[in-house]
């Protein structure tokens, strides 16, 4: 044969993807993922001691439901996925989060690939420990107790707006109290003439990607994409640089911002772009979480907490009365039973339902989510059940002893750094609702499935096609 009329062997990428070198690929490939998962259930793998199900340590879609069960069949340490244990026992919480400074807790990577855009510059995107510690200390300052009370006159100017649809309302009440507050001007959502739109719903939009962002993350380039997460794009990308932009010229002082653009903190961290993430992030917190301030982006949903208290408010007739004779008092501050109310609903939001990794030098780390651990038995028997009282001792007085084992606002150095201000709206708008709306307010086609746990997408969601709580007012 004419050798000019050969065929020529393929060179380059040509030979490479030669359909013989892909197949070798693929089952080179194939052999290693195979080996992989026989290490990781062998007791070659540091975690083979601990029980789990052999599927969890293969492969990494495991579900809180499941792990639930896996407590209940294994016990409190199980084997989750391939490189985490989950922990069911309270008294290793201080263990996971610890409070000391110096003993260092970062955040997974894993949890962190699951945020796009600024929210990734924010200290609740922050992944080490020392990075954390100097940006939450620049901010948690405007959190303190102290702070809130002088905030306070503030908050009780907006509590009396009679709401109709009750997540709504109590949206566009934390929203535009955490604007009020960072920014030093509110959105506007109390002033609509409607409850829409507000920050939920650009919140939900963009926190039904955090899973396929996390397990893909060269998705969140695509974060911008779609219509219905373009509020929340327009948050992030154009109204809240704006607010920054103007706390650059304004020097009034008591606000968050102003403030942090005149701390000691670098150059690098007051770019508008960082200081962007923490603008969002603190939206996020102080509307669909209001805990995620710096912290965890599911720590204490606030309107879910207050609807879930505003629902067996008015499920429960006595505990509503019993409730309204208590604050026809002083300072509700000073009641138990307001306080257990306000802890009860604050247990059974579970705020965090996603998993919250801590990593240290010479361990991984990984504590319960609040959904398994605030249904701890040993210590809230019936713990399906609303119990206010559940949080007074035999004295009358308020039993704190079990605050230490609600995770709504995690622990340690990552701790909720808006806890107080939480608070501060939960104390105010439940006392206000009791005294003031829930008399003339009723449940419509309103059931316990409506506001009970279903699934996560990092905060708590009730199960798809329910409208939660609605109410109609007489």
């Amino acid at each position: 044969m004419d050798s000019a009329f050969a065929i020529q062997p393929p060179r380059g990428i040509g030979a490479f993807l030669a359909l013989t070198n892909v197949a070798r690929l693929f089952f080179l490939w194939l052999a290693y993922r195979v080996l992989l998962c026989i290490y990781k259930i062998s007791p070659l793998h540091p975690l083979y001691r601990f029980s789990g199900l052999k599927l969890a340590a293969t492969w990494e879609d495991t579900y809180t439901h499941e792990i639930q069960r896996m407590h209940q069949k294994y016990g409190p340490i199980v084997r989750i996925n391939p490189e985490e244990l989950h922990c069911n026992y309270p008294a290793f919480i201080d263990e996971i989060y610890p409070s000391v400074g110096n003993r260092i807790r970062d955040r997974h990577i894993h949890f962190l690939k699951a945020l796009a855009g600024t929210i990734e510059k924010s200290t609740f995107g922050t992944r080490d420990h020392e990075t954390h510690r100097a940006r939450r200390a620049a901010i948690s300052r405007f959190f303190s107790r102290q702070q809130m009370l002088r905030l306070e006159p503030e908050l009780l100017l907006w509590v009396g707006k009679d709401p109709i649809q009750i997540i709504h309302p109590f949206n566009c009440f934390t929203a535009d109290t955490i604007s009020q507050y960072a920014y030093g001007e509110k959105l506007g959502c109390l002033d609509q003439d409607d409850w829409l739109p507000n920050f939920k719903a650009a919140y939900e939009a963009f926190s039904e990607t955090v899973y396929l962002f996390r397990f893909i993350p060269l998705l969140r380039g695509l974060v911008s994409m779609g219509d219905d997460i373009s509020l929340w794009m327009r948050q992030m990308n154009v109204t809240i640089p704006g607010y920054i932009r103007k706390a650059q010229q304004d020097h009034a002082k008591g606000r968050i911002f102003t403030e942090l653009l005149e701390s000691s903190l670098p150059g690098s961290e007051k770019s508008i772009f960082r200081l962007s993430g923490e603008g969002i992030s603190l939206m996020s917190a102080g509307t669909e979480d209001n805990s995620q301030s710096q912290q965890s982006l599911t720590q204490l949903d606030l309107q879910v907490t207050l609807s879930i208290i505003n629902y067996y408010l008015l499920s429960k007739p006595d505990v509503h009365t019993r409730l309204v004779k208590e604050l026809e008092g002083e300072n509700p501050r000073k009641y138990p039973y307001l306080y257990g109310v306000i802890w009860e609903g604050m247990r059974l939001s579970y705020s965090v339902s996603t998993r919250l990794a801590r990593i240290t030098q010479e361990e991984q780390l990984r504590y319960e989510n609040s959904y398994i651990s605030h249904h701890d038995e040993n210590v809230f028997p019936n713990s399906y059940e609303f119990v206010p009282e559940r949080w007074i001792n035999e004295k009358g007085l308020k039993n704190t002893s079990i605050e230490h084992y609600i995770q709504s606002f995690s622990k340690g150095p990552r701790q909720c750094a808006g806890m107080n201000l939480a608070l501060c709206e939960l104390f105010l708008v439940t006392a206000s609702l009791a005294l003031r709306v829930l008399p003339r307010m009723k449940l419509y086609e309103t059931t316990l499935e409506d506001i009970r746990y279903d699934h996560e997408t990092m905060t708590p969601k009730i199960k798809k096609g329910s409208q939660g709580v609605r109410v109609v007012i007489t």
